[in-house]
């Protein structure tokens, strides 16, 4: 009995934090529309998105703050649990990248390719990388998206 308790009660207090890691927080900029496309992307994938509009001026100090490299900068800043997500970063890959005892900071789809979530163009297809970056400024490649 005691076990099943002690299992209930480690379930319930891990469920607020299983929940904040299915809530985006995406910071963009007031002149760009494929974010919006990206965050219903992430909706369809089971992501509560919550979208906050900045200028040019406050966005670029939020990118500052979560310490994104300059070359991996992209339209759009977002958070979810304690990983920073700049640009269009699939749904997948972020969800391997919060899994348990991953220790990722952050990632990164820099160039906005054009089959990234929110910027697919038709038949066009274009591979890119993701990148994983730390707040040191250290990156490599987490996935490649073929």
């Amino acid at each position: 009995m005691k076990k099943a308790v002690l299992m209930a009660l480690a379930l319930a207090l891990s469920l607020p934090a299983m929940a904040s890691e299915k809530v985006i927080e995406m910071y963009k900029s007031e002149n760009c529309g494929c974010c919006s496309s990206w965050g219903t992307a992430m909706g369809k994938d089971g992501f509560e998105v919550r979208t906050h509009v900045m200028n040019d001026q406050a966005l670029s100090a939020l990118k500052d703050k979560y310490s994104i490299p300059a070359g991996l900068r992209s339209c759009h800043t977002a958070v979810a649990g304690h990983l920073i997500i700049e640009g269009h970063v699939p749904a997948t890959t972020i969800h391997k990248a919060m899994q348990s005892g991953s220790d990722i900071y952050g990632l990164a789809t820099p160039g906005m390719p054009a089959e990234g979530p929110g910027m697919e163009m038709g038949a066009r297809k274009e591979a890119y990388d993701v990148i994983a970056f730390a707040p040191d400024g250290s990156k490599n490649v987490f996935q490649r998206i073929e």
